[in-house]
């Protein structure tokens, strides 16, 4: 009797409306707008997590790109170091890990050179690279 009563119940109570789902369609990027949207912030917890989540050495090279890097913008995103020119377009990345065996190695990702220092914790090694940086730019 319970059964039924509460099948009953059920069918008699006014259907609730699920809220609809924006559709969102596919946006295409150009290839600026890509290189813009890797680098920016949703909001600034988002800034102040992406800082929370480096590890002492990579504060410590986090420091080191800022004293070399005076005339851009450092901006730390996915434990990325990203050196952006004055419109925020990145002109350099640079990472940094932790480790026992010294390892230096240049690559480029979307026409972006990307610096990887394992374990190196050197201004004079990235003074080189900010070299590099300049005489590719000239």
């Amino acid at each position: 009797v319970g059964f039924l009563f509460g099948y009953l119940w059920r069918d008699s109570r006014p259907e609730k409306e699920k809220p609809k789902t924006a559709k969102t369609r596919n946006v295409y990027l150009s290839y600026n707008e890509r290189q813009r949207e890797k680098i920016r912030y949703y909001n600034d917890a988002d800034r102040i997590r992406q800082l929370n989540l480096l590890s002492t050495n990579e504060s410590k090279f986090m420091r080191l790109l800022q004293h070399q890097f005076e005339d851009q913008k450092l901006i730390v995103k996915d434990k990325r170091f990203y050196i952006a020119d004055q419109d925020n377009y990145p002109i350099a990345i640079f990472e940094y890990r932790d480790g026992t065996k010294e390892l230096k190695v240049k690559d480029a990702e979307d026409g972006i050179p990307v610096f990887l220092y394992k374990a190196i914790l050197s201004s004079e090694a990235i003074a080189e690279d900010k070299q590099s940086l300049r005489a590719n730019v000239a």
